[in-house]
């Protein structure tokens, strides 16, 4: 996908079968990989079907690739679908310990700061990534409020945003917008619709051509009415602001966002905007496989060594690659 002279590659999302917002971005001057990591969960009681681990392969071949390729390596927050783990997890992550050490090396990092506007959990997390790539890569800078200029391009990022309402107990997170000649790119994961009025403030100040945006958790039961109320709101508003929007991640986890977001797809076609998901921004064929995991194991029954290694301890599973 091209936006006048940026191009943008989306990667990975729930739209593609893995959870992940991850997206490669070039101008004339530079290249940024957004949060470069996949991973699976969970849900309904069982642990990812095959198709999903296949899914989580291929996007992981991907991200390291165009990890090798890009100059700079962009991190919003510390969750692991965001940044990839400094230890083996081979239950939801496919991660190894020392991964994380080589798609770093040489790289130029621009990162939430792990020191301040961040919550117990990703401040740990934040901890171990800088003590893990540090003695390897070529530098990290604090991107909180900082802008860069490279050439005839400029990466901004926001002050810290919540991750989902104003007092998410989840932590902050980091939008970055990405300019060339005129041309405003912004991605903004995991702001859950948003829910924040800051953070809609801030996306509208911005008036972005094209946005990738983290949608509501409708799946999840402490998402609540209020909560989701907010998200259609802004989402009614960032349909009719913004060109192109593409809204994908926790919302297509679930919650019957088809019937959900229609009034949205009607008010972004009423103004000539297109509200797409991440598969369409790729023009790929949508994939949610979290979503049809039941329907996945009844209509594609795995081996019974993979479900020997589903009822597995979780220590085991952790370490032990699912046979697929």
């Amino acid at each position: 996908m091209h936006l006048d002279d940026i191009e943008i590659i989306p990667i990975a999302a729930e739209s593609l079968g893995v959870r992940s917002l991850c997206t490669m971005v070039r101008t004339p001057d530079v290249s940024i990989l957004l949060d470069p990591s996949a991973a699976l969960a969970k849900r309904y009681a069982l642990e990812p079907h095959p198709l999903e681990y296949q899914a989580l392969r291929n996007a992981l071949v991907e991200i390291h690739a165009y990890a090798r390729e890009a100059s700079i390596l962009s991190i919003s927050h510390y969750h692991y679908d965001h940044i990839r783990p400094g230890f083996e997890n081979c239950l939801y992550n496919l991660s190894t310990r020392d991964e994380r050490k080589e798609m770093f090396t040489d790289k130029t990092v621009y990162a939430k700061d792990n020191r301040e506007n961040i919550n117990a959990s990703q401040r740990r997390r934040g901890y171990y990534f800088l003590k893990d790539v540090q003695p390897v890569i070529r530098e990290i800078q604090w991107a909180d409020r900082r802008s860069y200029h490279i050439g005839n391009t400029t990466i901004t990022y926001s002050h810290p945003l919540p991750h989902g309402s104003h007092d998410s107990p989840l932590g902050f997170i980091l939008a970055t917008t990405i300019e060339y000649s005129g041309s405003r790119f912004l991605f903004a994961p995991d702001i859950q619709g948003p829910t924040s009025k800051d953070t809609l403030s801030y996306i509208l100040d911005i008036a972005p051509h094209l946005a990738i945006l983290g949608g509501p958790p409708l799946y999840l039961n402490q998402f609540s009415t209020g909560n989701a109320h907010l998200a259609f709101y802004s989402l009614s508003l960032l349909a009719v602001a913004i060109p192109t929007l593409v809204v994908d991640h926790h919302n297509m986890r679930g919650g019957d966002w088809e019937s959900w977001s229609l009034p949205l797809h009607k008010r972004s076609e009423e103004v000539g905007g297109r509200l797409l998901s991440f598969a369409e921004l790729a023009g790929k064929e949508e994939q949610r496989l979290e979503l049809q995991r039941k329907q996945l194991y009844q209509d594609s029954p795995p081996s019974e060594e993979f479900l020997s290694w589903t009822h597995a301890s979780e220590e085991y599973k952790i370490q032990n690659t699912p046979p697929l």
